[in-house]
């Protein structure tokens, strides 16, 4: 595992990007993760920013989150006193539901909630991983996006940092044996 930690700081120099609240800076992307967890969201708001529909939900999410934790098992997110998790096994079922065929035990939530943040967080953790950990993530986004995707295996997140579990171990691997980021 490479833990990165990426400060309000870290994102003011590497993208030029201010960031208010950190936790909810996993929440600015467009990702579809979130769409089906709406109403169980939802709470985290105030209570007069309640039923305004999904839209304005997920625009105003980021600016309530507190914390963030995200393992193999749950996304947990926290506002106040109020905690929402979103299990693994929910978001199979629904995924399930729509495809059965797909393989749902192989679901990486941390990866999936990566990709809910914007590019600024990515861009970020790319530099970040580069310069910590010598792994540097071949150009394109669209590669970027599946190596955060596939690599993410955690995320923890409160208002002073973002802590990101990164584990190149499960890439798929070049013919040699060697992992396909360049520079480990």
């Amino acid at each position: 595992m490479k833990p990165i930690a990426i400060r309000e700081k870290d994102l003011l120099e590497l993208t030029k990007t201010e960031v208010r609240n950190l936790p909810g800076a996993l929440f600015s992307g467009t990702s579809p993760l979130l769409k089906p967890f709406m109403k169980k969201l939802e709470v985290l708001l105030p209570p007069e920013n309640r039923g305004k529909g999904d839209s304005y939900i997920l625009s105003a999410l980021h600016s309530h989150i507190d914390e963030v934790h995200a393992d193999e098992s749950r996304i947990s997110i926290k506002s106040g006193e109020i905690v929402v998790e979103i299990r693994r096994e929910e978001l199979g079922d629904l995924i399930g539901e729509r495809y059965p065929t797909t393989d749902h035990q192989r679901l990486n939530l941390p990866g999936l909630l990566f990709l809910q943040s914007g590019p600024a967080l990515q861009t970020a953790s790319s530099i970040l991983l580069q310069r910590e950990h010598k792994l540097r993530i071949p150009d394109g986004r669209r590669t970027m996006r599946y190596v955060f995707h596939i690599g993410v295996a955690s995320l923890d997140a409160d208002k002073e940092k973002i802590v990101v579990g990164f584990d190149p171990e499960r890439l798929p691997k070049r013919a040699d044996g060697s992992c396909v980021l360049q520079g480990e």
